[in-house]
């Protein structure tokens, strides 16, 4: 199984199993990077399986057909199994679907998921399964749905056909629509585990793992972007020359960047609070001052300015 840690909610899926009382919509909610997708798709061999196997047999065709759908999309390769559609003279993409009848992909469509992608979902939700005893539609990133979209696809787990599976995965419940969350069976992904955070990111970094707390994702983004951790240090060390250095060389990162040393700032921050290193009137001072910035930056602030006034306040 492609799916590292996570073991509770391993578990809880294997019981749901067994007992045969698959919900028609369950939510995989949890931070970037802890085998979300990577379980969706383990999940959906399982209730596609004709044998009927818990995450799959593996050998009948449904099983063959999932495996290689599933090394296309966790491996990027999705340009074979991508289906378009022309509407309204304009070429749309819909969704991954590879060679399963019975299963389809949908992530987002540049940085949303489109009312169009919904539609063609609804069209799938209602075919007879081809293949499998089951259909599943898997929704990748449904936190990036419209609200268009997610008015039309509440549509359908309002009364879904009971021969289809809707698994959506997001980052977090509080983007989607309280109605979306309130038909939708939720399961919580942890962080990794160190070990298998290690295992999966190809070296032990014990500043790589706190820092992304646990996520493999953020955790790659920031090997390749080291010099933000060691920017990050030289903010905490409280020399002042450095700190000054620093800010006028952060001014010329892009708006990304400086986001993500906010972020890696403020979980800092607030583990020193949790350590008791910081009382509370500073902390909450600091915090709702890095909001400021990050609020800031949309403005078109100074960066370097802004950082070391947040300097002076955290020392």
């Amino acid at each position: 199984m492609r799916l590292k840690d996570q073991e509770r909610v391993k578990d809880f899926l294997n019981k749901l199993f067994s007992h045969g009382r698959i919900p028609n919509a369950i939510l995989f909610y949890g931070p970037p990077g802890v085998g979300k997708t990577t379980g969706a798709l383990e999940f959906s061999k399982g209730l596609l399986c004709t044998e009927n196997t818990p995450w799959g047999c593996g050998v009948c065709p449904s099983c063959q057909h999932m495996e290689h759908i599933t090394e296309s999309i966790l491996g990027g390769s999705w340009e074979e199994i991508s289906l378009f559609e022309e509407i309204n003279g304009r070429r749309v993409f819909l969704y991954l679907s590879g060679e399963h009848p019975d299963f389809i992909f949908v992530p987002p469509d540049g940085t949303s998921l489109k009312i169009d992608q919904v539609r063609a979902v609804k069209d799938f939700a209602y075919r007879k399964p081809a293949l499998s005893k089951r259909k599943v539609i898997l929704m990748d990133d449904a936190h990036t749905m419209t609200r268009e979209s997610a008015n039309a696809l509440l549509k359908v787990l309002e009364e879904p056909p009971p021969d289809t599976h809707f698994i959506l995965v997001s980052e977090g419940k509080e983007a989607l629509l309280p109605t979306i969350i309130s038909r939708t069976y939720q399961v919580e992904f942890s962080p990794l585990d160190r070990e298998s955070f290690y295992e999966l990111l190809g070296e032990e970094s014990e500043d790589l793992y706190r820092a992304s707390k646990g996520s493999l994702t953020v955790a790659k983004e920031l090997r390749e972007k080291s010099d933000l951790l060691r920017s990050l240090e030289e903010f905490l060390s409280g020399d002042p020359k450095k700190v000054y250095l620093l800010a006028q060389e952060m001014d010329k990162k892009d708006v990304e960047d400086k986001l993500l040393f906010l972020r890696l700032l403020e979980e800092r921050i607030r583990e020193t609070f949790l350590r008791k290193e910081l009382d509370y009137d500073r902390f909450e001072m600091v915090v709702r001052r890095i909001e400021e910035v990050r609020t800031g930056l949309r403005r078109g602030v100074r960066f370097g300015l802004a950082l070391y006034a947040l300097y002076s306040l955290w020392r």
